[in-house]
């Protein structure tokens, strides 16, 4: 099953259910992703950030984007 079937299982399960709110969040989800850094590397990323003048989710996006290439 791939990741679109199963999100469109969970959304006809939540609407079934009158999960409104359920719903909306499975949404945010799509594309999210949480990580802890070590120390070393959370101060080299906040100096990434600083110096462009970037939030956490550009300059993330920036480095992935890059890195993938």
């Amino acid at each position: 099953m791939s990741d679109n079937d199963l999100h469109a299982r969970m959304a006809a399960a939540y609407a079934k259910q009158g999960l409104g709110q359920a719903l909306d969040d499975e949404k945010r989800r799509s594309g999210h992703f949480q990580v802890r850094l070590p120390e070393d590397l959370e101060q080299r990323l906040r100096h990434y950030m600083r110096s462009r003048e970037l939030n956490a989710n550009q300059a993330l996006n920036t480095i992935v984007s890059h890195f993938f290439k």
